[in-house]
Formats: C-alpha cells, sequence, structure tokens
C-alpha cells in the first residue's frame, strides 16, 4: 500500500515537473523568437482587458443610475459618493 502512494506520489511530481518545463520553454520561445505570436498574444490580453474595463463601466453606470434614483426620491445629499 504505501509502495503504491509512494509511486503515485513520485508520478504527479514528474508530471508536474514536465508542465513546468513545457510552461519555461513556451515562455522563453515567445521572448526570443515568435514575435508575431507574442504580439497576438498581446493583442489578446489588450481586447480582454478593455471588455473588461468595458463592464465595470457599464456596471458603474448602472450603480449611480439606482442612487440618483433613490436620492431623488429622499435627499440629494448622498449625491458626492
Amino acid at each position: 500500500m504505501f509502495d503504491i502512494i509512494r509511486e503515485n506520489k513520485r508520478h504527479e511530481k514528474d508530471v508536474r515537473i514536465q508542465q513546468l518545463k513545457q510552461l519555461l520553454e513556451d515562455s522563453t520561445s515567445e521572448e526570443d523568437g515568435s514575435s508575431s505570436s507574442s504580439s497576438a498574444c498581446k493583442e489578446k490580453h489588450k481586447k480582454k482587458k478593455k471588455k473588461e474595463k468595458h463592464k465595470k463601466r457599464k456596471k458603474d453606470k448602472k450603480k449611480k443610475k439606482k442612487r440618483k434614483h433613490k436620492s431623488s426620491k429622499s435627499n440629494e445629499s448622498s449625491d458626492s459618493d
């Protein structure tokens, strides 16, 4: 039983090492040679970031509308939040 557990741990360790090596190779190859793939990656990242920013703005606008609506019912002193 102990041997099975030890073998399983060793296997998981080897798999993890392989994954890390692959990740390291991928990251170094992007930095060195293939600038086209890295620029495509940067482009994707920019688009994703822009999308997230847009979603955040939308949420903020909705919150502000709700606040304005609430404040118009009561006092408008909480408008400065």
